[in-house]
């Protein structure tokens, strides 16, 4: 089963309808994988994490199209 990581600060529309989408998709194709979304409290926590947007998605632990130049925190 792949795991997936939805990692967003509160309030992220583009993560809300992401979430939607990807749970929709799942569903329709029968894929093994399970969404979990993760609620990061701040900017400081997200640079931190090194997270590089809102959303970011993890696949198996592994950033979906990270962007290796970037700074980290969410914007």
């Amino acid at each position: 089963m792949k795991k997936i990581e939805l990692i967003t600060f509160k309030g992220c529309q583009t993560a809300i309808d992401l979430g939607r989408q990807m749970t929709e998709l799942i569903q329709t194709e029968n894929l093994d994988a399970e969404i979990e979304t993760i609620v990061v409290p701040s900017l400081e926590k997200a640079e931190e994490m090194g997270l590089h947007g809102s959303p970011t998605i993890l696949v198996d632990g592994e950033e979906y199209q990270k962007q290796p130049f970037a700074q980290a925190g969410f914007y």
